[in-house]
């Protein structure tokens, strides 16, 4: 199956996304003038672990990233581009498109800074982002490095910051680095009919490791 594809292959994209997406937020992310610090991605984990203990999905999506190799995990630096941040590894789900070296890409997580307020968001692929949202469910987890919050958050609020992008309602979290990885279902609108609707599921979180 395509989920067998190796880390290594799923590494070689995240650039080629992370290109990709700077285009979704044009004229919203600001290129960081300045080499990026590094972050205790040890702590991350754990903080992920706590903050997803009690939800079983969420649990698992954590458990997955966190027995990802070393190679792979690397690829999670700090993201200082306010307002707009993609998340550098991208996420996999059962109708993402690519060939032998994409895989399933679906998409990727991101965190906005608009008009003062920090939210969480995705944005992906097949279509668009369908309005209505009944019977899916999109969340990511998080975990602040800089204050030690956490919480799962539900992404619900299509359109509302950029164009294309589902996210959540605003959050506290504090100013500093903060973990998140995106996981669940979401809906697509594919065709001008009602029932042209498709439920993606991701297999493979997108997770970043951000500043508010």
């Amino acid at each position: 199956m395509k989920q067998r594809f190796t880390f290594g292959r799923r590494l070689a994209t995240v650039l080629t996304t992370a290109a990709a997406a700077t285009a979704l937020l044009a004229g919203t992310a600001v290129a960081a003038p300045t080499p990026q610090p590094t972050a205790d991605l040890a702590a991350a984990e754990a903080g992920l672990r706590s903050a997803a203990a009690g939800d079983p999905a969420a649990a698992a999506a954590v458990e997955r990233l966190v027995a990802a190799p070393k190679d792979v995990k690397g690829a999670v630096t700090p993201v200082f581009t306010l307002p707009g941040q993609i998340f550098p590894v991208p996420a996999y789900s059962d109708t993402g498109q690519g060939g032998e070296v994409l895989g399933q890409l679906y998409g990727s997580g991101v965190a906005t800074n608009m008009n003062k307020e920090f939210r969480f968001g995705f944005f992906g692929g097949p279509g668009t982002i369908a309005d209505d949202q009944t019977g899916a469910e999109l969340n990511v987890v998080w975990y602040s490095l800089a204050n030690g919050t956490s919480g799962i958050t539900r992404l619900d609020q299509n359109n509302k910051v950029v164009p294309t992008v589902i996210s959540s309602a605003p959050l506290n979290v504090g100013s500093g680095m903060v973990v998140g990885a995106v996981y669940g279902n979401l809906k697509h609108k594919v065709g001008p009919k009602a029932e042209d609707v498709v439920t993606s599921t991701i297999w493979w979180p997108s997770m970043g490791i951000v500043t508010a």
